[in-house]
């Protein structure tokens, strides 16, 4: 196998690389693409209506959204798995930021499309400031944490549809209380069509994974109230949908609803890319081709701009239906193409049937995808791997559930930040110990067969030295120097994890080198790097300790110690005292 830059696209092509990825798919993978783009529909069009409901909105928004998300991709996307359109945590988000805002039922369809189009507009800024780097910004616990709470929260939303309850939730604590509370009025037929909804959709998807469940479960539900009159024995159904073409708009909002909007729709922004370029980073890695993560910026934009003007909803990239159509054969950008025109068909000729659905059928098919995100494997990972991290993404999973979806993502990635501050100023070291019968020098601390040399104190830290960590490495040095039995007279610093230093952890490290002689402690360095040996020489460290002070190697510095050629000599009966250290600024 010979690796190969990938082609890179110029001109008009350049910005919008989808167009190539629907050319060659016309060319060559047409009917393979027809057959996975008709899969993935089925599996579409009831998601977009479920999910519309999540958003706060009328359910024919979500096909809306799917018309434009899935068009606007399938041109500036480059990853050609990816299926663009409403999911749960970025609609459930997407409400959560429009509620305040809303002084009527009509501002709620204006509030989320305008959420959309500034969640695009978020969007397109991070490719015209090169931001892809941002994907690597949430980290793994934060992204367990943040999706689990969701699924907790989604799930919950559904229940009142779901018992067929009407409460009005702002008289109670929680929701979950309000739903408990009002358990005795839930309507018996409306809840054994949502738990039937659940049961089945779950079974079709353990036992008979290629058929498209919720669609199943769409089918069944229509049909249901169409034979039985369900919607006269008291089973709300979704009612009146407006067919035809979405006509396109800007929202009619005020300006201070416009401002008001603005951050809450770069939260929403900041979990739609990251989510949708880990999801597309999967697909690439298993089909086996490339990624721009600058474009995928535009791309998500573009599809929540054209979500947007069109009345839909914030949109992402769909994970479960990613997957459904990379395992449906689709070979090029052509199938989102084809899937957002099977869309717009059911908007014009199919929404009638769609009426008689029950709405505790989309309650259903909307918790099965909450209890999709209760991924256990990974806090279990996170436990096995580090303990630290599994609280992190605990925390965020409460975070989520106490501040709501926006205030829990922004405190986790507040916490996020504190734990990643904290280990850099607080990084590794380690004491080193001669392994017995080689010249290898390991952590004593973590191999038992290392033993210190008596005498000589080997210290190694793993991390660059500046500002906010040089005082914790002159106070850590000096702490085991005054720990050490029998006392150091002589101190080796292994370098080697040392990738710079600045002028602060310089100043620091001069005086600590002044210091340990006055103590009459002889320092060394092994295995400096280039750039750190620049600035020993331009900071007169070189000068203070002799240029035959700076060792390739540890067990060179060593050996010199033992051989009691060192430039200093030593007193063994003096030492770094607990005094020395108090007198220091």
């Amino acid at each position: 196998m010979t690796l190969q830059a990938p082609e890179q696209a110029t001109g008009f092509r350049r910005f919008v690389p989808g167009l190539t990825s629907i050319t060659n798919g016309v060319r060559h993978s047409a009917l393979a693409d027809s057959r996975a783009a008709l899969t993935v529909w089925a599996v579409v069009v009831p998601q977009s209506l479920a999910y519309a409901t999540l958003a706060g909105v009328a359910s024919v928004n979500g096909l809306y959204a799917a018309v434009g998300a899935l068009a606007a991709y399938a041109l500036f996307g480059t990853c050609r798995d990816l299926n663009m359109g409403a999911e749960s945590t970025v609609a459930i988000m997407a409400a959560a930021a429009v509620a305040p805002l809303v002084t009527g039922p009509e501002d709620v369809i204006e509030l989320t499309s305008l959420a959309a189009l500034l969640v695009g507009g978020w969007c397109v800024l991070g490719f015209v400031f090169r931001l892809g780097f941002i994907s690597e910004f949430l980290s793994r616990p934060i992204l367990a944490g943040y999706v689990f709470g969701s699924g907790i929260i989604i799930v919950i939303s559904q229940l009142e549809a779901l018992f067929g309850l009407d409460i009005d939730t702002s008289l109670y604590t929680t929701d979950i209380g309000a739903v408990v509370r009002n358990l005795g009025d839930a309507d018996g037929l409306t809840t054994l069509v949502g738990l039937s909804t659940v049961v089945l959709v779950l079974g079709l998807r353990r036992f008979v994974p290629k058929i498209p469940a919720p669609l199943v479960a769409v089918v069944l539900g229509i049909l249901a109230v169409v034979v039985f009159d369900l919607d006269q024995e008291g089973v709300a159904i979704v009612g009146e949908i407006d067919s035809g073409v979405p006509v396109p708009g800007v929202p009619n909002v005020t300006f201070d609803q416009f401002t008001q909007l603005l951050l809450p729709a770069l939260g929403i922004a900041l979990l739609a890319y990251p989510d949708s370029f880990l999801t597309a980073r999967s697909l690439a890695s298993t089909g086996g081709y490339d990624l721009d993560a600058d474009q995928e910026f535009l791309a998500v934009g573009t599809a929540n701009v054209a979500s947007g003007f069109l009345q839909g909803i914030p949109v992402n990239g769909s994970q479960s239906r990613s997957f459904v159509q990379q395992d449906s054969g689709g070979r090029s950008n052509l199938v989102g193409l084809i899937c957002s025109v099977l869309v717009l068909l059911t908007l014009l000729f199919l929404t009638g049937l769609f009426e008689n659905l029950p709405n505790a059928v989309l309650a259903g098919i909307v918790i099965v995808a909450g209890l999709g995100l209760f991924a256990l494997d990974d806090f279990k990972a996170l436990w096995r791997i580090r303990r630290s991290e599994f609280w992190l993404g605990a925390a965020t999973v409460a975070s989520v559930l106490l501040l709501g979806m926006l205030g829990g993502i922004a405190f986790a990635i507040g916490l996020s930040l504190i734990v990643a501050l904290y280990r850099v100023v607080r990084p590794h070291t380690a004491e080193l110990g001669l392994v017995e019968g080689t010249d290898t020098f390991r952590d004593v601390e973590r191999n038992p067969d290392a033993h210190p040399i008596p005498g000589l104190m080997i210290y190694r830290i793993d991390d660059e030295l500046f500002f906010a960590n040089a005082a914790f490495f002159v106070r850590d040095v000096r702490q085991r120097l005054i720990e050490s039995d029998p006392p150091a007279t002589a101190l080796v610093i292994d370098a080697e994890g040392v990738s710079d230093i600045d002028t602060t952890a310089v100043q620091q490290l001069r005086e600590l080198v002044e210091d340990l002689g006055a103590a009459q402690v002889a320092v060394t360095f092994a295995r400096v790097r280039g750039p750190v040996s620049d600035m020993f020489e331009r900071a007169g460290i070189m000068d203070l300790v002799g240029e035959d002070a700076i060792y390739l190697e540890v067990d060179d510095a060593v050996e010199h110690y033992l051989a009691g050629t060192s430039a200093t000599e030593p007193r063994p009966s003096e030492r770094i005292s607990d005094d020395d250290e108090e007198d220091q600024p």
